[in-house]
């Protein structure tokens, strides 16, 4: 896959996270699990229910993610995409 590609699977999972970030951290901390969320729980988040197609605005990316016949593939790139272990507030 072309590194152009690449960072725009990037740029989508960012959006994605953006998007739908504060609302899993606040049912997290509702539900009394904290406000933290590790690098794996953000990529599955992210991964969920098209939710990347839906809010990352970019369906080719989309297309392109979606086609790589390995989650240790998928879930390479997304790893690039969130360099910190932790996420929350």
């Amino acid at each position: 896959m072309k590194q152009e590609m690449i960072n725009r699977i990037h740029q989508m999972a960012i959006t994605t996270w953006d998007i739908i970030g504060g609302d899993v951290l606040t049912v997290m901390e509702e539900m009394g699990e904290g406000n933290v969320m590790t690098r794996d729980q953000v990529i599955e988040s992210i991964s969920d229910a098209d939710y990347m197609l839906t809010h990352g605005h970019d369906k080719e990316a989309y297309e392109a993610w979606k086609a790589l016949p390995t989650w240790k593939e998928k879930e390479k790139i997304l790893t690039a995409a969130f360099p910190h272990k932790r996420y929350g507030w």
